[in-house]
């Protein structure tokens, strides 16, 4: 589940000498490298490394991820990878595509609103990616968003219509993206990798 830095012993694990906030940027990149912490509207919000599913997903994930890239020489990330929407909001997304267009925006970390973000949801942290995350996505631009479902084995593809996300209807197995015609994924072949990996 996702805790509250204020509701754990982070100062101790951290070794920060002050956890009150609101935070900014700069404190957050005082922080250890590689900390699973994400800085939520100037509040610190850490989360326990994710199960075996949910890595299998991201795996799998990935190397499309990977095809994508090469397709489009565009940009793209698993994580841990800050996300810097603003100087109090810096999200670590499951993963991140950046069209070859906007390739300059990725340096050490991301600076700006990737074309793509894709969050595995779990129960404890469902709420936050399916209500928090996505009102802060759709606020920073975030023109297209995925949210996948371990347990119920789907995927939400969801596009950015104003300021409010739209989901897009399916009308085969195959989902590909409208805006961005290199992101494409076969559900059915995607599931059953990552079945073959959980139980296979």
């Amino acid at each position: 589940m996702s805790i509250a830095a204020s509701q754990t012993d982070l100062p101790l694990i951290l070794g920060l000498t002050n956890t009150l906030g609101p935070h900014r940027a700069a404190d957050y990149w005082k922080l250890p490298e590689g900390e699973p912490v994400e800085l939520i509207q100037g509040e610190y919000v850490v989360s326990p490394a994710p199960n075996y599913t949910h890595q299998a997903i991201s795996l799998c994930l990935s190397q499309l991820l990977h095809q994508w890239t090469k397709k489009s020489r565009g940009r793209g990330a698993a994580a841990p990878i800050d996300v810097v929407l603003s100087d109090s909001t810096i999200l670590q997304p499951d993963l991140v595509y950046v069209s070859s267009d906007r390739r300059s925006i990725v340096q050490e970390r991301v600076e700006g609103a990737p074309n793509l973000v894709i969050e595995i949801i779990s129960k404890s942290h469902a709420a936050r990616d399916r209500v928090q995350k996505l009102g802060l996505y759709a606020q920073h631009g975030v023109p297209e968003y995925w949210i996948v479902d371990p347990a119920e084995r789907t995927v939400e593809f969801l596009l950015l219509e104003g300021d409010r996300y739209k989901i897009e209807p399916l009308t085969s197995e195959t989902y590909t993206s409208p805006r961005l015609p290199e992101v494409s994924v076969n559900l059915r072949e995607l599931w059953a990798d990552v079945e073959r990996l959980v139980n296979g």
